[in-house]
């Protein structure tokens, strides 16, 4: 029987509906992890009840990625069942049991990516109502030696804030507690999504510095695995906050820190894994509001290659979009409407003071080919694949209906994905999408600043120094061209893209855009530039894949051949993996990542960090198996991570 006072539910409920609304007419992917009790009448009972609106709806979910369709599904039947008991009635008593005990059921909790899950014992996954049951809850457990691992909105691909012991959520604690125009800062509980806070601001004319692709994340985990954007002047996320209040399950309890007050402490608790204490309040930087102009061109490689420096110094945000198997490369720029680079996109005009200054005008901005031309040569190979695949039945309008993510995503699942000559297929028909799709558009920076992701994927992403803005070394783009020869000639089914993004560094000993802890700045710490780059192999949904074989295999190839030939390429390059990317396991003695990790931070951060650790976690209650095999074992480093 599932408690309808429970967590898991109430997560549901509100995952459902936010779903319900991101749902317009047609096939959409939706980026919500899933919580769910773990009860077999609750699974038998989707696949019994739920109905989709068309058959072709049908189709398109047993054929593509189905985060959203899954998640969906799920939820509204843990709904229904909620809707049916009455609704919630969940106990607010203060007793400091009752905080812990989150009803008779066991829960299960599936990452966005599809990629990870943890089931949870009855009364081990908690969500706190309140700051206040949040502080009791976690006192309880420092008393009791209770795991609490904290988790957001679980996005990170390597499932980092999952542990079995025990874990909890922070979606009630959803707040935007303040805005401060004259000091440039926002204040929220750390259960905010990053979403919610853009729409807090808007109407002050504010909004955050930078963004990662997805604004589904909790502002708690946003900082404290080190999500960056992209802008070579623009550092990683974490280097926005200016304040945040820890509740730890230690002797010091609640901890409010700013840089001023705790320095070092200060700067490895805002980007601390979860690992030193559970974010209640985090203070950010906050800038005007502003609108980009956005171009996108299609380069060859040498031309790409060769013209990097200018783009990188010229645009306020660049990412480059590389395409295995074809002479292409996507260049995304983004610049400051009111303050375009004069070389740059636009039409350029006297400035009123003896000045020139480029502007965007509707001629600028009318697309050279229309929509249908643009998604043209996918929907022409989605038909083509369709025509051997006579278990699936998708009609012309849904075809025509589906937008650029969810035909890539349903070409790429309608062949063998682990086929080089279907994936090259695959590449070659989004290769000339984009030729096609080259152009400017003009929205608010947090709209252009997020980008579709894709279904459900394996992801893989490095960082490594390349130099500083002022004199950026050829690594970016030797890096690059080292791994595509590797992909190409090892025949790897590597899809498009392969996203290479820029970032100033950060002051955060455990970032991997880190330069260590200094006493002194110097032109180095303060102007360094570091290069991401991240691969990516997509996964066929549950219901394409009903054994859970093809994603076994497809798993198998990208950690033992992709992402090994990453890790090799990277080796001299100093690279380290994004905290949510790091996949560690129980084999990591042969490919030793975690003692690359290890090497990669130096014996001084590691140190630093456990000495954290000692005080605000001494019992490591809020650890989990990456932070226990970096920091808590001991091996000689191997290989790259």
């Amino acid at each position: 029987m599932i408690a309808a006072t429970s967590a898991a539910n109430r997560h549901a409920l509100r995952l459902s509906r936010s779903i319900d609304q991101r749902i317009s007419g047609q096939f959409h992917r939706s980026f919500a992890s899933r919580v769910l009790p773990s009860s077999p009448a609750i699974i038998d009972g989707n696949r019994q009840t739920e109905k989709w609106t068309s058959s072709a709806f049908a189709a398109v979910a047993l054929a593509a990625s189905a985060v959203a369709w899954d998640a969906l599904r799920r939820n509204r039947s843990i709904a229904r069942m909620e809707d049916s008991k009455g609704g919630s009635t969940a106990d607010e008593s203060d007793k400091e049991g009752d905080a812990i005990d989150d009803g008779d059921d066991s829960t299960t909790i599936l990452n966005w990516s599809g990629t990870h899950s943890v089931q949870l014992a009855s009364g081990t996954y908690h969500e706190p109502e309140t700051v206040s049951e949040l502080i009791s809850l976690v006192s309880h457990a420092y008393r009791n030696g209770i795991h609490i691992r904290p988790v957001g909105s679980a996005l990170s691909p390597n499932g980092l804030a999952f542990d079995p012991r025990g874990m909890v959520g922070l979606s009630n604690l959803d707040k935007v507690l303040d805005i401060n125009k004259k000091d440039m800062t926002v204040t929220v509980q750390a259960g905010a999504r990053v979403s919610q806070v853009i729409e807090a601001l808007r109407p002050h004319g504010l909004t955050l510095p930078n963004l990662a692709s997805i604004a589904e994340q909790q502002i708690g985990g946003f900082v404290s695995v080190g999500a960056h954007g992209t802008g070579a002047t623009i550092p990683p996320c974490d280097e926005f906050v200016t304040g945040l209040t820890l509740v730890t399950p230690s002797e010091y309890g609640v901890v409010k820190m700013t840089e001023k007050t705790h320095g070092n402490l200060f700067r490895l608790a805002r980007l601390g894994l979860g690992g030193l204490g559970i974010l209640s309040e985090v203070t950010l930087k906050v800038v005007p509001a502003h609108r980009l102009v956005e171009q996108t061109i299609v380069l060859t490689r040498d031309e790409a290659k060769k013209q990097f420096n200018t783009l990188l110094k010229r645009h306020k945000h660049i990412r480059y979009m590389w395409i295995p198997y074809e002479d292409a490369v996507v260049v995304v720029t983004n610049d400051d409407e009111n303050h375009l680079p004069l070389l740059g996109p636009g039409t350029e005009v006297n400035d009123g003071k003896g000045g020139r200054k480029k502007i965007v005008t509707e001629g600028d901005i009318q697309a050279k080919h229309s929509r249908d031309e643009q998604l043209e040569p996918l929907r022409t190979l989605l038909q083509t694949l369709l025509k051997n695949a006579p278990d699936v039945s998708i009609d012309e309008d849904t075809i025509n209906g589906m937008g650029f993510g969810d035909l890539r995503d349903l070409i790429i699942a309608s062949g063998n994905m682990l086929d080089p000559d279907h994936i090259k297929r695959c590449n070659k028909a989004e290769r000339d999408f984009w030729v096609k799709a080259q152009g400017l558009r003009v929205l608010p920076s947090d709209e252009l600043l997020q980008f579709d992701c894709g279904g459900q994927q394996w992801v893989y992403e490095v960082c490594f120094p390349v130099g500083t803005y002022g004199f950026p070394s050829s690594g970016s783009m030797d890096f690059m061209e080292e791994l595509l020869r590797e992909i190409e000639t090892s025949g790897i089914p590597a899809p498009s893209p392969i996203e290479q993004r820029w970032t100033s560094s950060s002051t955060s000993p455990l970032s991997p855009a880190s330069v260590g802890i200094h006493d002194v700045e110097t032109y180095h710490t303060t102007h360094s530039l570091l290069s991401w780059v991240g691969i990516i192999m997509y996964l066929p949904s549950e219901d394409k894949d009903p054994t859970g074989y093809r994603r076994e295999f497809i798993t198998q190839a990208f950690k033992d051949q992709y992402c090994r030939i990453v890790r090799n390429v990277g080796e001299k390059y100093g690279i380290m993996c994004h905290w949510a990317k790091l996949e560690i396991d129980d084999g990591d003695e042969d490919q030793g990542i975690a003692a690359s990790v290890r090497s990669r931070l130096g014996p001084k951060v590691i140190s630093t960090f456990n000495a954290a650790r000692e005080m605000y976690d001494p019992k490591r209650l809020l650890s989990c198996n990456t932070i226990d095999w970096i920091f808590d074992r001991k091996c000689e480093p191997r290989n790259s991570c």
